[in-house]
């Protein structure tokens, strides 16, 4: 019998599941979806595969974004630590797909929507009313899936709590059932628009380092606060059934082992 594995008692984090059967994945009950366990998944694949950007750029070879074309090069990925810039993140999840990572083909970055239901606002609030800024998921928890993870789920804190104030403990200091949580930025498929004088330019990106979200250039990559890229699939996976042998098998052992137990006491 097929059962979920639920990989935390706390209510924060009740709704990261990973199904069992594949734990190369935690099913995310709040938002419907699914996230890679690996965190940064692209520095694990890149330390197995040597030819894992030369993989990644035959197949996807250049993205198309509000800005036009980019033709995607060897440079838009650090294998070394797992950064990549926009165009990189992007055909980083296409290559997901083609390989099926997980069982799974519709591999996509995470949203970032506004908070208001209409459209993203570039003014800096620490309550959540804006988009850009501090707990940005106490106003509307799920309008940016990622910061929903971050706050409500893994129960992580802002530098600054809702009245601006500085606070101790904020960053990842809760990782979950997931590995390599980086406490640095995350890209998010989402482009910046009108909201910024820079548009298609920027990105929407969410700082897990200090809870902090807004937008940034797509040719951000590396230095003090590198961007990574973190895969998300809509839906959740199935948990993988276990074939009635292998159950029947099972309880046979079971059973031969309690029948051994009784005769050895009598």
């Amino acid at each position: 019998i097929a059962v979920l594995v639920l990989l935390s008692a706390t209510a924060s984090q009740a709704a990261l599941i990973v199904p069992a059967g594949n734990s190369l994945v935690v099913n995310d009950t709040d938002l419907d979806v699914a996230w890679t366990q690996d965190a940064n998944l692209f520095r694990t694949q890149a330390a197995a595969d040597p030819n894992l950007v030369t993989s990644i750029i035959n197949v996807t070879p250049s993205v198309t974004d509000g800005l036009g074309t980019h033709t995607m090069v060897a440079g838009d990925f650090t294998t070394s630590t797992g950064a990549m810039n926009w165009w990189g993140a992007n055909a980083w999840v296409n290559y997901l797909n083609s390989i099926s990572y997980a069982g799974e083909t519709d591999w996509r970055l995470p949203i970032i929507g506004p908070v208001n239901g209409s459209t993203l606002n570039p003014n800096v609030s620490f309550d959540g009313t804006t988009d850009r800024g501090f707990n940005s998921a106490a106003v509307n928890g799920t309008a940016s899936e990622l910061a929903h993870l971050f706050y409500h789920e893994l129960g992580n804190l802002a530098q600054f709590n809702t009245a601006g104030v500085a606070q101790t403990g904020f960053g990842v200091t809760n990782a979950g059932p997931f590995a390599n949580l980086e406490n640095s930025g995350y890209w998010s498929g989402t482009e910046a628009g009108a909201e910024y004088a820079q548009g298609a330019n920027f990105a929407w990106i969410f700082g897990t380092a200090n809870g902090g979200q807004g937008a940034g250039p797509k040719i951000n990559q590396d230095g003090l606060f590198p961007y990574f890229g973190w895969a998300v699939s809509p839906g959740q996976v199935a948990p993988v059934p276990v074939p009635a042998a292998v159950y029947l098998f099972g309880s046979g052992l079971i059973g031969l082992a309690g029948l051994a137990r009784r005769r050895m006491k009598a």
